[in-house]
C-alpha cells in the first residue's frame, strides 16, 4: 500500500511539472531584437531608455545593467518591452532576456554605450540615496542624501507634513553639498513627511524627487489572549494559542509583528519558544505534560514595542 501511495506521489508530481511545460511556451531557443540604446551610444543627460522588440510567449525581461568595472548597477525584472532608470556619466554595458514560468532565452549580447553630463537639467532626475522610499521610523534625527547632477549649480529641498492636508514646512534653497540634515524640531507630529529634492543651474532645473518618511512614536497596543483560558488543562499536547492586537489609533499606523513566548516558569527565564509571527495564532506541539505559561508582545516596523500581555498558564496531563 505504501508503495503505491508513493507512486502515485510520484506521477502527480510529474503531471504537475508536465502541465506548467504545456502551459508555458517554450522560449529557450528565441532571440530578443534591442532597440536602443545600440553599440556605442552617447546618451546625455542622465535618464536612460531601454527598449528591445517584444517575444511572444514572455511574461517578463530581465535587464541587468553593469558599469565599466563590471559591477551590475541594475538587475531588474520588467513587464514590458522599455525600461527607463538614472545612470550616472560613465560607461556601461546592458543586456536583456525574455522569461516565463518555465524557460527563458539566452542574454542578448552585451551592448556598450556611455552617459554624458549635460547642462539641461529638464530630462534629467536626482537620484535619492537615503532614506529609502516609505520609511518607517520612530527617529527624528534625519540626513537626507542624494546623487551629485555634474551640471547642477547647487539643490532645493522642500519637506511636507502630510496630516489633515499638506503643509510646506521646511523650504531651503541653494544647497551645494548632496546631504541635507532636518531639524529633528520640524517633526512635530506623528505623520507622513514628504521631501523633495531638485537640481537647478543658470538656465534649466529638473523636476522634484521625491520620497516618504513616515514617524511613529506611539508604541502598539497591548495584545489580548483569548485562547487557550487561563489555567486551562489539555489531554492533547497539540496546542492552538490565539491572541487579538487593539485598533492602532496613531496617526501612522506601522506594520506589525507579534512575538509569542512560551516558558516552564511564570518569570519565563527558561524559555521553550520564542518566535516571532505576523498573524494571530499558533500552533505548538508539547514534548512533556506538565504546566506552562505563555505570553505576548507586538513590535512595529518603526521601532515601537508595546507592552507584554498577562500572562497565562496550561497544563498538558
Amino acid at each position: 500500500m505504501k508503495k503505491a501511495i508513493k507512486i502515485i506521489v510520484v506521477l502527480l508530481s510529474v503531471f504537475n511539472f508536465s502541465c506548467d511545460d504545456i502551459l508555458e511556451e517554450d522560449i529557450s531557443d528565441d532571440n530578443l531584437q534591442i532597440i536602443s540604446p545600440t553599440e556605442g551610444a552617447v546618451i546625455e543627460g542622465n535618464i536612460v531608455q531601454f527598449s528591445w522588440q517584444e517575444l511572444d510567449g514572455a511574461d517578463d525581461y530581465r535587464i541587468q545593467i553593469s558599469n565599466s568595472n563590471q559591477a551590475l548597477v541594475v538587475d531588474s525584472l520588467s513587464t514590458s518591452s522599455n525600461f527607463n532608470v538614472a545612470l550616472n556619466p560613465g560607461h556601461y554595458q546592458w543586456r536583456v532576456k525574455g522569461e516565463n514560468f518555465a524557460y527563458s532565452t539566452q542574454y542578448t549580447f552585451p551592448v556598450n554605450f556611455s552617459v554624458e553630463a549635460s547642462d539641461n537639467l529638464t530630462t534629467q532626475n536626482i537620484i535619492l540615496s537615503t532614506p529609502s522610499n516609505n520609511f518607517y521610523t520612530n527617529d527624528t534625527n534625519f540626513i537626507l542624501t542624494w546623487q551629485a547632477i555634474t551640471s547642477a549649480d547647487y539643490y532645493s529641498l522642500d519637506l511636507v507634513k502630510l496630516i489633515g492636508g499638506e503643509e510646506t514646512i521646511l523650504q531651503e534653497t541653494n544647497i551645494n553639498a548632496t546631504s541635507f540634515t532636518i531639524p529633528s524640531s520640524l517633526f512635530d507630529e506623528d505623520s507622513e513627511y514628504v521631501w523633495k529634492i531638485k537640481a537647478v543651474n543658470s538656465t534649466s532645473e529638473t523636476n522634484y524627487t521625491q520620497r516618504s518618511i513616515f514617524i511613529d512614536r506611539q508604541s502598539p497596543n497591548q495584545p489580548s489572549l483569548v485562547s487557550p483560558s487561563d489555567m486551562e488543562v489539555f489531554l492533547t499536547s497539540i496546542i492552538n494559542f490565539n491572541w487579538t492586537n487593539g485598533t492602532d489609533t496613531g496617526n501612522v499606523q506601522s506594520a506589525t509583528t507579534n512575538t509569542i513566548e512560551i516558558s516552564t516558569d511564570i518569570n519565563f527565564s527558561s524559555l521553550l519558544v520564542t518566535e516571532d509571527l505576523q498573524n494571530n495564532s499558533y500552533q505548538y506541539t508539547f514534548d512533556n505534560s506538565g504546566s506552562y505559561y505563555w505570553r505576548i508582545k507586538t513590535f512595529d516596523s518603526s521601532g515601537n514595542v508595546g507592552d507584554y500581555s498577562i500572562v497565562r498558564s496550561l497544563t498538558i496531563d
